[in-house]
């Protein structure tokens, strides 16, 4: 089929359409106009209805309506006094669940707390201190200022700093809180291998060359007497706040401790900026052994060699030096 002929059809398939529907509506019409209008009597006296009439009349236009039935409060005065009623009064129901468990743990948790920060029982005194040799257990609690706090907000590095920070000689501490206000403190302090006296001042020195505060007495410390300041080690920090700070360094620390056993009886030692370590000997002269501790050994024979030498000869020496051994010399007086 050619597309004219496909249009055509579609046309007059359209056409029949708009006719079948002209002619049903014409056919409607003509019902309408044919149908005779019933004549309206007469107006005549309607005959009364009874009661029971009306009542049926209306209850047949009733029925055929929606009923809607809306509760509305009587307002004041218009209630009945048979209608009155007294007013009643109920309880709130209290109903136990996962929330008041939740509600009771918190509250016993309030409960705690307060009693771990406000009893007697939970707040720290003293600290029990423990490794100290001259440092005392007074002087210790004075600076921690623990008494009657909270052993719960005790914040042990923050104790660890007040001891390093009033203490320069210990170097180590350890701080333990134990239930309930339990506080013990293990300290360890630096042990002195010499007393450095420089420009009146005297402070304290171990092996590793760090200086602290003279605190007590050591039986037995050797005493050095500078005329000058030691050289500064590679280890020194100026920035430094608290702790003991270095002061000598290790080639001078080993060389005290090498020669604090053969300083001789009546005897001290000296350090001189140019010349080292030495002592001053009892028989009128100076001995200087260099700022190290090295060839130690040697050094001692080659100084009594030389001693013995010019005692020998009748030489009074005014200084000897073996800081290298080497090639030592001696000077006389003058």
């Amino acid at each position: 089929m050619s597309p004219d002929r496909l249009s055509l059809t579609r046309s007059e398939a359209i056409r029949r359409r708009k006719e079948e529907d002209e002619q049903r509506i014409e056919k409607m019409k003509q019902k309408r106009v044919s149908t005779p209008k019933p004549v309206r009597a007469a107006a005549t006296p309607k005959p009364a209805r009874s009661s029971s009439a009306r009542l049926s009349s209306v209850m047949s236009r009733s029925q055929l309506r929606a009923r809607y039935d809306v509760s509305m409060n009587p307002t004041r005065g218009q209630v009945r006094a048979n209608d009155w009623q007294s007013p009643t009064f109920s309880l709130p129901q209290i109903e136990f669940g996962p929330r008041w468990f939740s509600f009771g743990l918190v509250l016993i948790c309030v409960v705690l707390i307060y009693f771990y920060l406000n009893e007697a029982a939970f707040l720290a005194q003293e600290a029990t201190i423990q490794g100290n040799q001259r440092l005392t257990g007074q002087e210790v609690n004075r600076v921690l200022g623990i008494a009657n706090q909270p052993a719960a907000l005790l914040n042990p590095a923050q104790i660890e700093y007040n001891i390093r920070a009033a203490f320069p000689e210990v170097y180590g501490t350890y701080v333990q809180v134990d239930f309930p206000a339990k506080v013990t403190i293990t300290i360890a302090e630096r042990q002195p291998v010499a007393a450095w006296v420089q420009d009146g001042q005297t402070v304290w020195v171990d092996a590793q060359g760090y200086a602290f505060p003279v605190r007590g007495q050591v039986p037995g410390l050797v005493a050095v007497t500078a005329a000058g300041a030691p050289p500064t080690p590679a280890s020194y920090d100026p920035t430094q706040l608290i702790g003991a700070r270095p002061f000598l360094t290790d080639e001078l620390s080993a060389a005290i401790t090498a020669l604090s056993p053969h300083v001789p009886e009546g005897a001290a030692l000296v350090y001189d900026p140019h010349y080292g370590l030495g002592w001053a000997d009892p028989r009128g002269w100076q001995a200087y052994f260099g700022h190290n501790n090295g060839d130690m050994d040697m050094k001692f024979t080659v100084y009594q060699a030389m001693v013995d030498t010019l005692l020998a000869r009748g030489i009074q020496p005014q200084l000897i030096s073996v800081e290298y051994p080497n090639s030592p010399f001696y000077r006389v007086r003058e």
